[in-house]
């Protein structure tokens, strides 16, 4: 039985390594490309917010771009949040809304639980969500890692 043996000229091992670099290094950039229509006809309700930080870190990684609302079933406030992923690495951001009535008063609602969603590199999405009753008003977006 005759011995076999793969000889690799080093030039080739050269270009073998720096082959496996470049796809090491492609395949952990998460960075997201997008396309979308150069004159929007969507016309969104950009509401004036308020933040407060709590965690400048967390800040630093994702942000709200813009919040947007809604009516939908006649009565219900939607409330739509652009957050965008400021790092070239996949986040993981958890997000609930809370409800507010006129008085001021929270609204306990069984859709006011922590959320996650996955964020690409350098990725714009949107979270949304409705009040399931008529009296909430006004609303607080909460973000943690």
């Amino acid at each position: 039985m005759k011995n076999f043996s793969l000889r690799i000229p080093v030039v080739s091992r050269g270009r073998a390594l720096l082959a496996v670099a470049v796809g090491l290094l492609a395949g952990c950039a998460t960075n997201v490309n997008t396309v979308e229509r150069a004159q929007p006809q969507a016309a969104p309700t950009y509401i004036a917010d308020k933040r407060v930080v709590t965690d400048n870190t967390l800040a630093g990684m994702v942000r709200v771009v813009a919040i947007n609302q809604s009516t939908v079933s006649g009565n219900l406030l939607k409330v739509q949040a652009t957050i965008e992923n400021r790092k070239n690495s996949l986040r993981t951001l958890n997000y609930k809304f809370e409800w507010i009535d006129r008085d001021g008063m929270a609204i306990n609602s069984p859709n006011e639980t922590w959320k996650s969603v996955q964020l690409q590199g350098r990725e714009t999405t949107t979270i949304a969500t409705v009040a399931i009753n008529p009296r909430a008003v006004d609303f607080v977006l909460k973000l943690r890692e």
